[in-house]
């Protein structure tokens, strides 16, 4: 009885581990041992990057009900902040006082909701107030960075990069003090008026309770501080990062990439996303519009050109290791496996695509944040009616899906470029990885991810040896989707609405 259950709740994933089994018997027998082997390990490899796209896009939208177009411009920025960070981080610590500064005045909300709530305003003042408040708030983030020479801070990796020399001769030295400091101050009191004009002035119902004004207080009291530390430290901070091993940079690299792609998406949740819940063709015109906003904005600090990240020491060193235990004492450039000589940072992309994936899902499995959104995604009205700040929790998983594809673009950065395009080359791959597995699936997105990656794979394989054109193996991927959609209408393993 038990195995019975087992089988009809995992029929689905079962048969496509035995049918993907079954194909991977044929392929040895076939193709020979070592084009096998290269040809899976290539398939892995696309899959971890599909899947580090999918994961967030499935994740917000099994929650959110929110197609996001910018998903792959989250990857792009979460490269280009890696590798600002790991090449010269003059211009991620130059930014950071502003960002967290506007990021303490858009947490103010709760904090001022109760003052507020309060003003004797006619109802019909209450929309138009709030649309000054935010026009208000534009103009004073405006000035706020009036003068801000972003290109020359952004510059300094650039420099890094195609020059042989210390980084930090060439960057551009960080404003003074007592000019810069206005500048943080101006961009929380932004914040502040866009927190303002989401209080809802005037409007009694907007109902905010004590322990979150309380907890909204500490964490703009936290932020605040951190502002300030980031302010004072604007000089020393590269200094410091540049001077530490290369493998622990790399470290910090992936997590700044992650905490900036992340830090991006709370904000356009809180500004963007949230007042269009109900206007889901809006929230779709503002995702797409946002990625070519983005695409502007990162080819007019970097150029339109392609950057080459280093590889970290620990994947950098000459030679070729005789297996996975000789290179994790070596630390060569490549690894023998199976007879196939594997660049080894493709195996961290996989190994990074796999902890993903299981962190994700112990996270919603085993977590109380997983258990409200794993509930949010079954009976939203029920987990606001048991108190939970649903919008806090919306703002969270944004967050967390931006974050996953900012992630997934600095692991990539030292496998394959950094330019204005990457985002979008795996944004749609992302989508039918998706489709494929389900919306409001991790674990479908992930047999999507390893499905798609594998085709394409193996598709570029078939292609080259009987020299088809390569579009045969990107036709693939459609192909794929469109016999799941045939079968299962709702994805692999896709809820039935």
């Amino acid at each position: 009885m038990k195995l019975k259950a087992f089988w009809r709740e995992n029929n689905t994933l079962l048969t496509v581990l035995l049918l993907l089994l079954v194909l991977g018997g044929i392929g040895w027998s076939t193709m020979g041992t070592q084009p096998f082997v290269r040809t899976t390990l290539s398939g892995f490899t696309l899959s971890a990057l599909y899947f580090m796209v999918a994961a967030g896009l499935t994740l917000v939208f099994g929650l959110m009900d929110v197609l996001n177009f910018s998903q792959g411009s989250m990857l792009m920025v979460g490269a280009y902040a890696g590798w600002q960070f790991y090449t010269n981080p003059t211009f991620l610590f130059g930014l950071a006082p502003l960002v967290f500064a506007l990021m303490a005045g858009l947490s103010m909300m709760a904090v001022i909701h109760p003052w507020v709530a309060k003003w004797p305003i006619p109802e019909q003042w209450q929309s138009r107030l709030r649309a000054g408040l935010i026009v208000l708030a534009v103009v004073v983030g405006v000035l706020a960075v009036v003068g801000v020479d972003f290109q020359g801070l952004a510059s300094t990796a650039m420099v890094a990069t195609m020059v042989a020399a210390d980084p930090l001769a060439e960057a551009t030295p960080q404003e003074p003090l007592a000019s810069f400091w206005i500048r943080p101050v101006l961009l929380f009191l932004a914040g502040a008026l866009i927190a303002m004009a989401q209080a809802r002035p005037g409007d009694p119902t907007v109902v905010v309770h004590k322990d979150q004004s309380r907890r909204s207080a500490f964490l703009v009291g936290g932020l605040l501080l951190v502002t300030a530390i980031a302010t004072l430290g604007r000089e020393a901070a590269p200094i410091a990062v540049l001077s530490m091993n290369g493998n622990l940079r790399f470290v910090l690299a992936l997590l700044a990439g992650t905490l900036v792609g992340a830090g991006l998406g709370a904000v356009i949740e809180m500004t963007l996303i949230s007042p269009l819940y109900v206007r889901p063709l809006y929230q779709i015109i503002i995702t797409m519009g946002l990625a070519f906003v983005i695409s502007e904005l990162i080819q007019l600090l970097w150029d339109p050109l392609p950057y080459a990240m280093s590889r970290p020491p620990a994947f950098s060193q000459p030679g070729k290791a005789e297996n996975i235990w000789a290179f994790f004492r070596g630390g060569n450039t490549t690894v023998d496996i199976l007879g196939v000589t594997f660049p080894s940072y493709r195996l961290f992309i996989i190994m990074l695509g796999v902890l993903m994936f299981v962190a994700l899902t112990l996270t919603l499995k085993y977590t109380r944040l997983g258990m409200i959104i794993r509930a949010g995604v079954q009976d939203r009205e029920m987990v606001e009616a048991l108190g939970i700040n649903v919008k806090r929790i919306f703002t969270l998983v944004f967050s967390l899906g931006t974050g996953l594809a900012a992630l997934g673009g600095i692991g990539a950065a030292p496998f394959v470029p950094v330019e204005p395009v990457m985002g979008d080359r795996y944004l749609m791959q992302g989508f039918i990885t998706v489709v494929i597995g389900g919306m409001g699936s991790t674990t479908g997105a992930a047999i999507g991810a390893l499905l798609l990656g594998l085709a394409r794979a193996f598709g570029d394989y078939l292609a080259l040896k009987f020299s088809l054109t390569p579009a045969i193996s990107e036709a693939s991927t459609v192909i794929i989707m469109a016999l799941v959609l045939l079968a299962r209408p709702a994805g692999l393993l896709g809820r039935r609405d």
